[in-house]
């Protein structure tokens, strides 16, 4: 199997100190290095856009180097399938929510599952929201059928093994052939977890759950007490919804009104199928980033690292999928990256803050989009 020849990643998951970036810094180096010369042996087109950006594994020295490893544009990944592994290697294949059409394509390992489930495992547990209390489920997000292989959908099923499920809903049901989501049915559903003595925990779209409580209290549906231990994780961003997006903070209130979950039980997370690493937020509500990745803030012209406190393109790198070439990614979002010892949550690590959709500017979408990038734009010629 080719995971065996990737020793230096699992030194790096062995690690037990989930936010010690000092520690673990060699072996995060000598993971991501392995990473990138794999994907180089196994990847004939990465091959090539390692050649086209002159670019060597010599060239990364220490940490501060990594910013030289090319950085694909996810939109890239929603033209070309590519696989580092054979096809009967692939144990999952999963695709983005498609918002503006395309999706990507992404094909995971069976050991890439296996450190995958690990790390989150290990990151729910620092963040205690592992619970041996039966509890109740939410999920806003896309009901599996039959030929749905979205990343949404096997994100939301596995946080449903946080806590025993003793009940789960999902919000956006299908129709015949298209999903419609069901707001009469979650009211029903949190109408009869409210008459339980058990936790409820709702994960999903904020953009939803905003609709939802925003309907409830139009039809002056009574406020519901949801016991106190229940808990509301939102990710994947507002979506097609950007137009009625509010604040943390309003959404927040908006829960603890309508539900009685204390704000404080209101986290946020970060997750995209190109880059397999999620990132809860804090009890400060922050996104700290974990031992598996680091997050580079990328100038939205030059596509330079500019350090902290400074808008730009978000960029990871991480060193855990073996089944496709996703070590460095560009993201289609603008954030900021802040110094992590300025939060007081205990976690010292640097934090990111999403800024907003890059294609939803009138600025040109990417510096590198993925056409520029094959055809040999102002950034010269990718492969």
């Amino acid at each position: 199997m080719k995971d065996e020849m990737l020793q230096a990643r699992e030194s790096l998951f062995k690690y037990k100190k989930i936010y010690d970036h000092i520690g673990s810094e060699q072996l995060f180096l000598n993971a991501v290095k392995e990473s990138v010369s794999y994907h180089q042996l196994n990847n004939s087109i990465y091959q090539k856009i390692l050649d086209s950006k002159g670019f060597t594994i010599e060239d990364i020295k220490d940490i501060k180097d990594i910013d030289k490893i090319p950085s694909i544009p996810v939109d890239f990944y929603k033209t070309h399938e590519l696989m580092s592994i054979s096809p009967d290697e692939i144990e999952v294949h999963a695709t983005s929510s498609g918002t503006l059409g395309q999706k990507s394509q992404v094909f995971l390992s069976k050991r890439d599952i296996t450190l995958g489930t690990k790390m989150m495992m290990k990151s729910m547990w620092y963040h205690r929201f592992i619970s041996l209390i039966p509890t109740n489920y939410l999920l806003l997000g896309y009901e599996p059928k039959k030929g749905n292989d979205m990343g949404n959908v096997k994100v939301l099923l596995g946080m449903t093994k946080l806590a025993p499920a003793k009940e789960v809903v999902f919000a956006i049901r299908p129709l015949g052939d298209e999903y419609q989501i069901d707001y009469f049915g979650i009211i029903k559903a949190l109408k009869r977890f409210a008459k339980q003595p058990f936790p409820v925990r709702i994960f999903g779209f904020p953009g939803y759950l905003y609709m939802l409580l925003s309907t409830m209290k139009s039809m002056d549906i009574p406020p519901l007490g949801l016991n106190k231990k229940s808990i509301v994780f939102t990710g994947g961003g507002w979506k097609k919804m950007n137009n009625i997006a509010v604040t943390k903070e309003k959404l927040h209130a908006l829960i603890e009104e309508m539900l009685g979950i204390p704000a404080i039980n209101c986290r946020d997370f970060y997750s995209a199928v190109e880059h397999s690493v999620a990132y809860p937020e804090c009890k400060h509500h922050h996104m700290h980033v974990p031992i598996w990745s680091r997050v580079i803030i990328r100038d939205i012209k030059t596509l330079e690292n500019v350090g902290f406190n400074e808008p730009g393109f978000l960029s990871f790198v991480s060193p855990l999928v073996s089944g496709m070439p996703i070590t460095a990614v560009t993201m289609g979002d603008l954030a900021i990256l802040k110094d992590g010892s300025t939060c007081g949550c205990g976690i010292t690590t640097p934090y990111f803050e999403i800024l907003g959709r890059a294609g939803t500017c009138h600025r040109k979408s990417c510096a590198v989009t993925a056409s520029e990038l094959m055809e040999g734009g102002q950034h010269g010629a990718f492969i």
